[in-house]
């Protein structure tokens, strides 16, 4: 009888093997690839909107939400 664990070294459980294959280092993946649609319609729209110097600054909004909420 074989060794089970000497075949499932790379594998945690029963895990199927693809979850371990990645790409290779010459390919690129973008993750806004895989997001749906609506979202990457108001993404493009918040990045335009930015770009225009409409909107908050990060430090602004976390200086509102502490104050309005009262945290330190």
């Amino acid at each position: 009888m074989e060794n089970s664990s000497k075949n499932n070294s790379n594998k945690k459980g029963n895990e199927p093997e693809t979850i371990y294959n990645s790409k290779s280092e010459t390919e690129q993946v973008d993750a806004f690839d895989y997001l749906p649609d609506h979202v990457k319609e108001r993404l493009e729209k918040a990045l335009q909107e930015s770009a225009k110097g409409l909107g908050k600054p990060h430090a602004q909004v976390t200086a509102e939400a502490k104050a309005r909420y009262n945290v330190s």
